[in-house]
């Protein structure tokens, strides 16, 4: 339970003797009450007794402003010692007594450490986050965290580390968790977080997804290079092509060990869990594009081993490779791996039109997730037309 501070005027009931009665800060917790001078006197008439204030527009800020020390010592005493009682103002009334506040800096670092069960996409995330705001300002305290902080940070962002619109949102909403659990922790006033009134700005993205033949192109790619470059890049490519087969995400084929696959009298089945929405998935190898992921996965399969497929290949070092391949292969296309799923949905649906199974497929809870895979087809179905007939006048 926090703290209730109350301004309190002619406690003692001195006002007729002395013309002027003290202002006091009355802190409440649990049923105890202490009370604090505030060091301003005044008389009935400056008094606002229904606002419980000074009439004085001046005055009155000087008292909040007194409240507020009082509000921040409370909340960073919280911080760093799991617990707070009235007798802890004592620290704050004496300077020799006083401990030093934690700072939302080292709350988030100490956060951080409680979050290892967290996926490791998601903790890195969060690790960047910290590292950012660390950039931006070394060591941010509570009180900080206001409007214009938030709205100097997102220009920090833009301007300075030249992200875009939704790279910043990211930020955002890993930078407003920390904030909400430091209010659920009883840390910061839930009237002072700064997100109440700025807003999350996101943009709407172009969807990259390949075509048929540039897909092709890439599948038939020889790489004339070194041999450490040219492993890197095969892999490069098999991994994407493979994600383009399926519609697995990064992660999933990332993580994709050798005994979540298992060979069946058909061919080699995939079963997975995914690593984003722990949702259990098959895939039948054999089956899908006439088999070409389970051409791939001949490639690198060894057995039931606990030991990953596509060993060795991070996210960053396979866009890396990308770039490279969409290069050889002479496709216009800034490729990314994220492609391979919207490309995946996209030609699933050319080739069954049946967007229930586009969804099953890529685990999609709502079908407006799906819907964006049939405009696509659509867009590309009317493009086509347009090359082959001219509109009427």
């Amino acid at each position: 339970m926090k703290v209730q501070y109350t301004l309190v005027f002619n406690r003692k009931k001195d006002l007729a003797a002395k013309g002027k009665s003290l202002v006091q800060i009355q802190a409440y917790l649990e049923g105890g009450r202490r009370y604090f001078s505030t060091k301003l006197y005044l008389t009935q008439k400056e008094w606002d007794s229904k606002k419980a204030t000074c009439k004085d527009p001046y005055l009155a800020k000087a008292l909040r402003d007194r409240v507020s020390e009082f509000e921040q010592f409370e909340v960073e005493f919280r911080a760093l010692n799991k617990r707070f009682s009235l007798s802890d103002f004592d620290f704050f009334l004496n300077p020799s007594k006083k401990q030093v506040p934690i700072s939302f800096t080292q709350f988030f670092k100490k956060q951080l450490q409680k979050e290892s069960h967290l996926k490791k996409g998601t903790l890195v995330n969060q690790e960047n986050t910290l590292k950012k705001l660390i950039e931006f300002q070394h060591n941010i305290a509570f009180e900080d965290l206001d409007y214009c902080f938030l709205q100097d940070f997102e220009i920090f962002l833009r301007n300075e580390k030249k992200l875009k619109t939704n790279t910043i949102e990211k930020y955002h909403r890993q930078l407003r968790k920390y904030i909400n659990l430091a209010i659920k922790q009883d840390l910061l006033p839930i009237e002072k977080n700064p997100y109440r009134l700025f807003k999350l700005s996101k943009e709407e993205t172009d969807t990259l997804f390949l075509l048929p033949e540039e897909r092709d192109k890439i599948e038939q790619l020889n790489f004339d290079s070194t041999p450490e470059e040219k492993d890197q890049l095969e892999m490069a490519r098999d991994m994407f092509l493979f994600a383009c087969y399926t519609g697995l995400r990064f992660s999933d084929c990332y993580n994709m060990k050798n005994s979540s696959i298992s060979k069946t009298n058909q061919g080699l089945l995939l079963k997975y869990k995914a690593q984003k929405t722990e949702k259990i998935g098959y895939k039948p190898l054999y089956l899908l594009f006439d088999g070409k992921p389970q051409k791939i996965i001949l490639k690198y399969y060894s057995g039931s081993s606990e030991k990953r497929v596509f060993k060795g290949m991070t996210n960053t070092k396979v866009n890396k490779c990308l770039k490279v391949i969409a290069k050889l292969a002479r496709i216009p296309k800034k490729l990314y791996f994220k492609a391979s799923r919207d490309t995946f949905g996209t030609s699933l649906y050319m080739l069954s039109g049946d967007d229930k199974l586009v969804q099953k497929q890529l685990q999609h809870t709502k079908r407006e997730q799906t819907d964006k895979y049939v405009h696509l087809v659509e867009q590309i179905q009317h493009e086509g037309l347009q090359k082959i007939f001219k509109p009427c006048k």
